[in-house]
């Protein structure tokens, strides 16, 4: 009788042991990250904002590196101060400028004359871009009128020959070329900034 009690008991376990899981278990672990709209541009190869150039021939001034991760791109917006290079006592030095941006050519712009009051130069780099986003650089560039306004030629005539630019130096009235102007020191400020466009 004791027997019989102890298969029984042991058959109970078994099927027990053999009754199905109702359901396999499912976690789901969804993980987001978000990235923080950003625009930076700084100065890439001088220390500090102050530099030193020469007069008659197209330079260039300094390199910026820019980079946006903006989904709708970025927008540079460049300013001269003083429209052009301005002494102590107000006398002027006109100058082409333009900025060079080899990865993004449309954030650039090509040499263009300046003037007292002139408008900052808005470009644009036409969306989002990855170069844009990693960092790309642009070069400034200065060619400074050498010779007295209104003289022969275009504008690189009375600058650096090689690079014509604009119109302005040999058409303006606002000062002498570098060549013709009292000594002294003549500075200007330019300022860049980028958004998103």
């Amino acid at each position: 009788m004791m027997r019989t009690y102890i298969v029984a008991a042991a058959t109970a376990v078994a099927a027990l042991l053999a009754i199905p899981a109702v359901s396999s278990a499912q976690t789901n672990v969804t993980v987001s990250t978000s990235v923080t709209n950003f625009c930076g541009i700084g100065l890439a190869n001088v220390a500090g904002g102050n530099v030193a150039v020469a007069n008659g021939a197209r330079q260039k001034v300094t390199t910026l590196r820019m980079s946006c991760n903006a989904a709708t791109g970025a927008k540079l917006t460049s300013s001269a101060a003083n429209g052009d290079f301005k002494s102590p006592g107000g006398v002027l030095i006109n100058y082409d400028w333009d900025l060079s941006v080899p990865e993004i050519p449309s954030l650039g712009f090509a040499a263009v004359d300046t003037w007292p009051g002139s408008p900052a130069i808005i470009t644009n780099s036409g969306g989002y871009s990855q170069k844009l986003a990693d960092g790309i650089y642009g070069d400034l560039f200065l060619n400074l009128c050498y010779n007295v306004p209104g003289g022969p030629g275009v504008g690189g005539t009375q600058g650096d020959p090689t690079n014509p630019g604009s119109s302005g130096c040999a058409a303006s009235p606002s000062g002498p070329g570098a060549a013709s102007a009292p000594a002294g020191t003549y500075t200007e400020t330019f300022t860049f900034s980028l958004d998103p466009a």
